[in-house]
């Protein structure tokens, strides 16, 4: 994604009600981002909502994302979801570590759900939390 289209994506979300992108800082220096987004509007899924976050490496471990997905779950409590969904890749064992301290709980597996330049396929983990 290119500098303008960061841009209309966190003004788009800046503006909705039910949607929200946050951004992490060290001093001037952006280090992580996470953001929640409705999963669809109809009334069979307009209850889900999708969870992203991505730290630099350098910053792991640091509370940035434990700190960035609290935030996210509230939001989505305050937007009226009732349900929070992530994908995470299988190898990223300190994400799953996370998400699973904050409630999260696996429910399936995609063995070719992340097609990696460097690596080729890798296995994704699909979680989820209730927040009701």
């Amino acid at each position: 994604m290119g500098g303008i289209e960061n841009k209309l994506l966190l003004l788009e979300k800046e503006n909705s009600r039910n949607e929200i992108e946050l951004c992490a800082f060290v001093g001037e220096y952006l280090v992580g981002g996470a953001g929640i987004e409705k999963v669809g509007s109809k009334d069979k899924v307009k209850h889900r909502a999708e969870a992203g976050i991505s730290i630099a490496k350098a910053y792991w471990n640091k509370g940035i994302g434990r700190a960035l997905m609290e935030a996210c779950i509230e939001c989505a409590r305050q937007a009226g979801y009732l349900q929070l969904e992530l994908e995470v890749v299988s190898t990223n064992v300190g994400a799953i570590a996370l998400y699973k301290s904050v409630g999260f709980l696996e429910y399936g597996r995609n063995p070719r759900g992340f097609r990696s330049r460097s690596q080729g396929w890798q296995e994704i983990v699909l979680m989820r939390l209730e927040l009701d």
